[in-house]
């Protein structure tokens, strides 16, 4: 079975990251207020840290351990969503430009990565998180039918400090204890 790449919703296109999508997402990333929500992303954000962040997502591709998207609006390219596997359960990421806030897309692309991780990897259990100064991703968990489970203290890097986060679970036997422990620098 073949394993789709692109994933369409109502009004995005989400697909894997590519060379040429570098300069899309340095320009979004390196607003303070993209960079200081990430756990990974450095700040200030460089044309070369995107390029790494490509070469990483396209080497997990190929192993099979993660999944991320940039997503497209009418060509243009408006952030990232994706999921990565960590002890049985789909660890859900995603982010939007600045001037792409309030507009659902973000709920749009990461209802369509879970959506296809469902269909193409069976994935049943869910889990993701959010900096406690970061309400508006809060919501969006929500809306995806995300419960919370606690609070967990996590490295920011474009902070380099530890800062207070919130996790979520979705799923029937999505484990709270997982999602809690659990967390990449």
């Amino acid at each position: 079975m073949s394993i789709p790449i692109e994933i369409s919703t109502e009004r995005l296109t989400i697909r894997p990251p590519e060379p040429r999508d570098a300069a899309a997402v340095t320009a979004l990333i390196s607003e303070k207020d993209i960079a200081w929500n990430l756990g990974r992303a450095p700040y200030p954000y460089t044309e070369q840290d995107a390029v790494e962040w490509i070469e990483k997502a396209q080497q997990a591709r190929a192993e099979g351990s993660e999944y991320s998207f940039v997503i497209d609006l009418e060509d243009q390219l408006i952030g990232a969503s994706g999921v990565s596997l960590h002890f049985g359960q789909w660890e859900l990421g995603y982010w939007v430009g600045k001037p792409y806030w309030g507009q659902g897309y973000v709920t749009e692309a990461a209802r369509g990565v879970m959506n296809w991780a469902r269909e193409t990897k069976s994935a049943t259990k869910f889990m993701a998180g959010h900096y406690t100064d970061n309400p508006a991703s809060g919501a969006v968990l929500r809306k995806l039918g995300f419960e919370p489970v606690g609070e967990v203290t996590w490295y920011a890097r474009a902070r380099n400090m530890d800062v207070p986060a919130k996790r979520y679970i979705c799923g029937d036997e999505a484990s709270a204890d997982i999602a809690l422990n659990w967390h990449t620098h």
